[in-house]
């Protein structure tokens, strides 16, 4: 027997996908055929033997469209950025690959009688497992059913013609996922602006998946019923491209670590987002697709696309994840970052020459008190690159050629931007955490008009649980760290 197993379902768990009124089992459609690929059917009946508390859960994929049908003329283009910003570091001075290969989305919207096909054909949908009929798909990627249904006083609703790569003619439609019968999906993309004469390569369809409460599982993803056993992706009831890939790198990572007996490798929520999202999962649970929003994070301000590296690749090191020339580059980056914020906050000039280097600068002349340039950089209006001037024209000889070095310029201004609000996150959480105990009026009405900045999705859940503390409401999955905020201070 394997001492360590990772089940990576997807959607194939228990799958059945639908079409109008048709429903079949399978997992997907094939990418570049009309065929299927069979679901997992006896693994879920193994895992339901086995006692984990399953649910249920679907998701959506819009019609494809034939590129060469869509009138591109008539629409207005989104060009990808150039040149292309490189995902990550490794990459930042080598440059990204096909960058001279870049290709433009188009943008349409569906209109009011987009709407109307919508609602006349409402019960042509499928009737799903879950939810009694309606199915459990997920809040922010909703069908565009559930937008027209939702939103009735919105007019049109945005829509991204993606093309699916450099070889193909193959588009796909963001914002129109809904599993019409094919005639109607014809209709109703013919609707659209730009899409009159849109030929559907391949119709949209629903798929329906069982998944496990996350909350059988511990913080490796291991679960509490059977040792060696990890579960990642779709089965711990996520939704998303990212969630899945974070979710597959922590329980890959540490049925690794757990057969070599060694120290797991789980991520704080001040940490990473991918440490906010395994905590959410596996002690709060989900009913209903999750997905990570930076909302979710009590430490956003901290947890930057800037800093990731600077905050995880050491402890990929220790996992066995990274290797050397990974290593080799954030040491370089770790090296210009604290020499560039040293010589910010070291060196000082007076009140009087900053208030002379420009309007951005806003500050009085005042007693000629000495400000650190990590100060002056935190102020709104100020840029990285006009401190260095200052610096190199004010700081003396040993500053005259001074600048951050390109590799690490976004990250040394944003710790200098944000190290205000960083100490107000951290008093703030510190505030709430001793208040946890306290009660929660039970006449309380959580509605838009009492809490303006609450989501709907927040407001319901609240009025759904009725929390009578706030230890209590912070159980609640979907509830963010600033709602929790938002309701101590009322």
């Amino acid at each position: 027997l394997a001492p360590a197993v990772v089940i990576t379902t997807g959607t194939f768990l228990r799958g059945r996908c639908h079409i109008g009124k048709t429903s079949y089992a399978a997992g997907r459609h094939l990418r570049d055929s009309d065929e299927t690929e069979a679901p997992s059917v006896g693994l879920a009946l193994t895992l339901e033997r086995l006692g984990f508390p399953l649910g249920r859960l679907k998701t959506g994929t819009p019609p494809r469209l034939d590129g060469r049908t869509i009138d591109w003329d008539a629409l207005p283009s989104q060009w990808s950025d150039d040149p292309p910003p490189a995902l990550s570091y490794m990459n930042a001075l080598r440059g990204v690959k096909l960058a001279d290969r870049l290709i433009a989305c188009g943008k349409t919207y569906t209109n009011e009688r987009t709407h109307a096909i919508v609602m006349d054909n409402a019960h042509l949908l499928p009737d799903y497992d879950g939810a009694d009929g309606d199915g459990v798909g997920p809040r922010y990627c909703p069908s565009i059913f559930k937008k027209v249904e939702r939103f009735r006083d919105r007019h049109g609703h945005m829509v991204w013609l993606e093309p699916e790569g450099l070889g193909t003619h193959v588009v796909y439609p963001g914002g129109l996922s809904g599993p019409f019968p094919e005639e109607v999906q014809l209709e109703l993309v013919r609707s659209i602006e730009g899409l009159e004469h849109a030929e559907i390569i391949r119709p949209g369809y629903d798929v329906e998946y069982d998944f496990v409460d996350p909350r059988s599982l511990d913080h490796t993803l291991r679960s509490r019923k059977v040792g060696g056993l990890y579960l990642a992706g779709q089965i711990c009831g996520t939704t998303g491209y990212e969630e899945a890939a974070a979710l597959g790198l922590v329980a890959g990572a540490n049925a690794a670590l757990g057969v070599l007996g060694r120290e797991p490798l789980i991520i704080g929520r001040d940490e990473g987002y991918m440490g906010v999202l395994v905590d959410d999962l596996v002690t709060k649970g989900t009913n209903e697709p999750y997905r990570m929003f930076t909302s979710r994070a009590e430490y956003r301000l901290t947890l930057r696309q800037d800093n990731a590296d600077l905050r995880l690749t050491r402890r990929g090191r220790r996992a066995g994840l990274v290797g050397d020339e990974r290593m080799a580059a954030l040491e370089e980056r770790e090296e210009a970052h604290h020499d560039a914020l040293e010589v910010l906050e070291e060196v000082q000039l007076p009140r009087t020459v900053w208030a002379a280097a420009g309007p951005a600068f806003k500050m009085k002349a005042g007693d000629g008190k000495r400000r650190s340039a990590a100060h002056v950089l935190s102020m709104p209006d100020v840029e990285l690159a006009q401190v260095e001037e200052v610096l190199r024209r004010e700081g003396g000889e040993h500053l005259a050629t001074f600048a951050v070095p390109p590799l690490v310029r976004d990250a040394v201004e944003a710790a200098c931007k944000y190290s205000n609000y960083v100490a107000r996150q951290e008093a703030e959480m510190a505030r709430w955490r001793r208040s946890q105990d306290l009660r929660i009026p039970a006449d309380l009405r959580f509605t838009h008009e009492e809490f303006p900045s609450f989501s709907s999705e927040e407001l319901e859940k609240l009025s759904a649980h009725r929390p009578q503390t706030f230890h209590a409401a912070s159980q609640i999955s979907g509830i963010t760290p600033q709602t929790l905020l938002g309701l101590y201070t009322y």
